[in-house]
């Protein structure tokens, strides 16, 4: 099946599945929007992969495209006409992200991500946010609906703090068929090959980022994070190295795909399976490890049930979705009871030494 047959079927589930949506609590309203922006690229098209992240300003772009769409006798009203265009057929659809642009106090600077952000209180609601957001990053008038059309959401995401303790907003991603790029926050645009992500020699492979998870915990105390260090170690997120060419169509570089903007992303390509249809190995199917294998033990222990109920229910689109978005809040749970047991363990062994030390010593001398 081809990746554009893949990408109808996303689209129609889309359509007739209704997303799971996450009312905010009033302890913590807050909500943000990121508009996922496919394309499909002619492959016989005379333009450079990444041509769109020339100097030309995206209005220009758009006015070009609105011109051609004017001048084009067969308009397309919808999706079946859409389909039905022999460029389309052949074509290679690309998935729209950016790099953010490193920033002191974002949680997400430098990583790759998709246009979005935190709604306004003119917002009329997360779409609305969506589309604010992207045309003050990136440009992209999504609102245009002769240039793009909306084409449903996937489900809500609870963003939290550390180990999912607090919850700090709610998550709406909107899907939507040279970019001016805001200095501020975005340093970078880039389309990526949908073809990759049914790779699964790029996808499956282990390519961690670690993160130091003691300046999180205690981000004040050099002592405790010294301590936090040693007894917990470092986390390591599953990471998808993205093969992209620069524009100048001769360097190659490695964009680092990890953390929320994978697991989206893994959502969006889990959409393109029919709702009867067992999907292979999910793209974020391996959940983050931790330095020390007692630690990875006790989550892979706690997190029995959640994978027991998932492979029950693989083949209903809707039913395990939602039993995986799930499986993260256990996933952060399994993690806290971990680290908590893990640290019982060795300071009771770091105590059990130091009450032994003197025999230990004793021993050692009369081996010496």
């Amino acid at each position: 099946m081809s990746d554009t047959d893949r990408l109808k079927i996303a689209f129609s589930n889309l359509e007739n599945i209704s997303p799971h949506k996450i009312r905010s609590p009033l302890s913590q309203p807050r909500r943000a929007s990121i508009a996922m922006i496919i394309r499909i690229r002619p492959k016989n098209s005379s333009y450079e992969h990444d041509k769109l992240e020339s100097s030309e300003s995206s209005s220009n772009i758009s006015s070009q495209i609105e011109d051609n769409n004017n001048n084009d006798n067969d308009s397309i009203t919808d999706l079946e006409d859409f389909w039905k265009m022999e460029w389309v057929k052949n074509g290679e659809p690309e998935i729209f992200y950016i790099k953010r642009a490193l920033r002191e106090g974002d949680r997400w600077s430098g990583q790759m991500a998709f246009p979005g952000g935190k709604q306004d209180t003119d917002d009329v609601d997360d779409l609305d946010t969506a589309e604010r957001e992207t045309f003050e990053e990136v440009g992209l008038d999504l609102g245009n609906h002769k240039l793009f059309m909306c084409i449903g959401a996937l489900d809500d995401r609870e963003i939290t703090s550390t180990f999912g303790k607090n919850l700090l907003m709610v998550l709406c991603p909107f899907e939507s068929p040279p970019i001016e790029i805001s200095g501020s926050e975005v340093a970078s645009t880039h389309w990526v090959p949908l073809s990759i992500f049914f790779n699964s020699e790029i996808t499956q492979k282990w390519e961690p980022e670690s993160i130091d998870l003691s300046s999180k915990l205690a981000p004040k105390s050099w002592i405790l994070q010294n301590i936090f260090k040693t007894l917990i170690g470092r986390m390591h997120f599953h990471c998808i190295g993205l093969p992209h060419v620069d524009v100048d169509g001769v360097t190659t570089r490695m964009l680092r795909l990890w953390g929320l903007t994978l697991q989206m992303t893994s959502d969006l390509i889990d959409m393109m399976y029919r709702q009867t249809e067992e999907p292979p190995r999910r793209l974020d199917a391996k959940r983050p490890k931790f330095d020390y294998w007692d630690v990875n033990f006790f989550v892979w222990y706690f997190l029995r049930h959640n994978r027991k109920n998932y492979k029950r229910q693989i083949s209903e689109l809707k039913t395990r979705r939602i039993i995986w978005a799930g499986g993260w809040r256990e996933y952060f749970m399994a993690v806290q009871k971990s680290c908590i047991i893990a640290t019982i363990i060795r300071t009771l062994i770091a105590l059990l030494l130091i009450r032994k030390l003197p025999s230990i010593i004793i021993i050692i001398k009369k081996i010496l």
